[in-house]
């Protein structure tokens, strides 16, 4: 019945050891209609080496550099090099890599004029555009280096593939031409020839929402979470850390949880609602530190301890071949001289620092 129902989610071990949630409907990005207007961006690690790869959603055209350091200024100057060339695009998806979230970055979208949207960390997918793009440029580099091909020539052949009829290739999207490689053509065909946007933005919208279509024959819309809910986090044990839902964030799905004092944005798919209590901060608040203040400065003679308690104090070493003792005392009578140089706890308890981090 329901009094069973309410008790199993109330269950704080129930709770961590459900199985992750079922994927949600796939929510699909805007569909650009000019080239080289919504862009992602993303580095990865290949052969022991880290690169930037750069994609547009309109076109597939993507650009790969290499890295001398993970640095949000080495990341921007690669992009200020294409935005240069292809111009600055309207919109910029990332993870949420130190080198995007730093302060240098922020000011360089906001001095350039672009809008920089970062996905939910754990969650790749919010960033499928960039990951599909690493996927494609991780599978280049690792065939031209097996078979000793050059790796730029397989980009530019790669490049002038079409994808279709109507789409074209990257090259015709982007560039409105074909660009000249090794492989024999006809020079007619390398004759500027815009396409038409409108056409190729309904062509991508129709692809999109076939694999939209398929991707949601198993899947399940969460229901929304508002702030103050309990929630758990989904980690690699399962959902073993509880928090509270603070804010809903701008993206889609997102959320900001407080969790062990700390702060955690996540996607809804990794938030179970629970119906436990609320955790108890583990963070003291300025105002119970100003009462503790109070409370000492008002009755310094006040002790904390039962004033039967002993405590027993390790005295200095012996002197001129007096034996070594112990003192027992009690934490009313622990008064701490200066010139000992021990301290005393809230509890009454005294110790003394280690006389090698004695300057």
């Amino acid at each position: 019945n329901s009094d069973i129902e309410n008790k199993v989610k109330s269950c704080s071990i129930c709770n961590s050891l459900k199985p992750h949630q079922q994927k949600q409907p796939l929510k699909l990005h805007q569909i650009p209609d000019l080239p080289l207007s919504i862009t992602a961006t993303d580095i990865f690690e290949w052969d022991n080496r880290h690169y930037l790869v750069l994609v547009d959603s309109y076109s597939g055209w993507f650009e790969i550099d290499k890295l001398e350091n993970l640095t949000s200024a080495s990341v921007i100057n690669k992009l200020k090099h294409h935005f240069s060339v292809h111009g600055i695009p309207q919109k910029l998806y990332s993870d949420n890599g130190t080198q995007f979230t730093s302060q240098t970055f922020h000011e360089f979208a906001t001095h350039w004029e672009f809008i920089h949207v970062t996905s939910s960390p754990e969650f790749p997918q919010s960033n499928g555009l960039s990951e599909r793009a690493v996927r494609s440029a991780k599978r280049l580099l690792e065939t031209s280096k097996r078979d000793g091909t050059d790796f730029y020539l397989n980009l530019l052949h790669l490049r002038n593939t079409p994808r279709d009829n109507i789409l074209g290739s990257p090259a015709q999207r982007l560039l409105s031409r074909r660009t000249r490689s090794t492989l024999p053509v006809c020079k007619k065909l390398l004759t500027p020839t815009a396409k038409v946007t409108t056409t190729i933005k309904t062509q991508l919208t129709k692809k999109r929402k076939t694999q939209k279509q398929h991707y949601d024959k198993s899947s399940k819309l969460l229901s929304p979470l508002t702030p103050n809910e309990v929630v758990r986090l989904q980690t690699q044990r399962g959902h073993d850390k509880i928090g509270v839902v603070s804010k809903v964030c701008a993206e889609p799905r997102s959320y900001v949880v407080e969790s062990g004092g700390k702060e955690y944005r996540r996607n809804r798919q990794h938030l179970l609602p629970v119906s436990e209590p609320q955790p108890e901060k583990l963070a003291t608040t300025p105002d119970e530190l100003d009462t503790s203040r109070r409370a000492d400065e008002t009755e310094p003679n006040k002790t904390q301890t039962n004033k039967h308690e002993t405590i027993q104090v390790q005295l200095d070493p012996p002197q001129h071949g007096t034996k070594q003792s112990e003192q027992v005392i009690t934490p009313t009578q622990c008064q701490v001289r200066s010139d000992d140089n021990l301290y005393r706890t809230r509890s009454g308890r005294v110790s003394k620092p280690n006389s090698k981090y004695v300057d």
